[in-house]
């Protein structure tokens, strides 16, 4: 009776001690839309589709055989590449976020992408990066419309809950995107304020390097950490996300953030920058972020 006392204290600690953290794979990943009319080397999204749902695939193969959540933030997204991208990767995965031009389906989404039987989706929301953030609007001279999308994610089998953001920030005006990222801290403080405290991630393409416009607008904040400043190792040999379609690198625009960073919420263990030339054909034109985190 003693030790069969023992064993259950054993293995009732060793679940206590599994539950105290979890292991996330955080993807940040601009896929470039379908386009019609293609730049140099650009290839249509009938044929890039295949290699980049196969590298989506194997992040989250690696991810699943170390025992991590995967959730997706990607950009750029079309409906149809949504359509095509949920095939890809199996029934059991689903989508937050909407179209940005009309809130449904027109335009670009910035969509979460996470597994049903692994996550459940406690809060959602969409808002447009403008004074206006409740409607379908343009905000400080933007090019295109843009919107934040945030998730409070539960675990189903620990219990354990973190948000998620995603966005996609302004290639055209330098206020939109310092505004525009302003909008999206505001809306995850509020979620915080409503679900917290919390652990959070933020996945992105800012159209701002390090020291830019946006970067130094969130970074200045105090309240999040870019992964690349964070001391987690470094795989590969990529530094930069986006190249354009050409194997050169050009500048890093793509970021995963995480925090807040006064609460030693999470430990960020490693990133890489994946190559984005797959057989012969250039998948997009940046290279994905994959970002490997211990929720504590």
């Amino acid at each position: 009776m003693q030790i069969t006392a023992l064993v259950t204290c054993f293995l009732t600690a060793a679940n206590v001690i599994m539950a105290a953290s979890l292991p996330l794979r955080i993807v940040s990943f601009n896929i470039r839309y379908a386009a019609t009319s293609l730049e140099t080397n650009e290839r249509p999204w009938s044929t890039r589709r295949t290699g980049l749902i196969g590298q989506l695939n194997s992040v989250i193969a690696g991810a699943s055989s170390a025992g991590e959540v995967v959730v997706l933030g990607l950009q750029e997204v079309l409906d149809a590449q949504l359509t095509d991208i949920k095939s890809g990767l199996g029934s059991g995965w689903t989508h937050y976020g909407f179209g940005r031009d009309d809130g449904a389906r027109s335009g670009e989404y910035n969509p979460i992408i996470y597994r049903t039987d692994v996550l459940r989706l406690v809060y959602s929301e969409q808002k447009w990066l403008s004074p206006t953030p409740d409607r379908v609007s343009f905000g400080w001279g933007a090019g295109s419309r843009r919107v934040s999308v945030i998730a409070v994610f539960e675990h189903i089998a620990t219990g354990k809950r973190f948000i998620h953001a995603n966005t996609h920030l302004d290639n055209v005006s330098s206020q939109a995107r310092s505004e525009g990222i302003k909008v999206v801290l505001a809306r995850i403080q509020a979620v915080q304020a409503q679900y917290g405290p919390l652990g959070v991630t933020l996945t992105g393409d800012f159209n701002s390097a390090p020291g830019g416009d946006a970067y130094a607008t969130l970074e200045s904040t105090g309240y999040l950490t870019e992964l690349w400043n964070s001391g987690a190792t470094r795989l590969g040999t990529n530094q930069l996300t986006y190249t354009g379609f050409s194997t050169t690198g050009q500048s890093r625009i793509d970021f995963v953030w995480f925090g807040p960073a006064a609460e030693d919420r999470y430990d960020a263990r490693q990133f890489e920058f994946l190559g984005n030339y797959v057989d012969g054909v250039f998948i997009s034109d940046h290279r994905a972020v994959v970002a490997d985190l211990t929720l504590l």
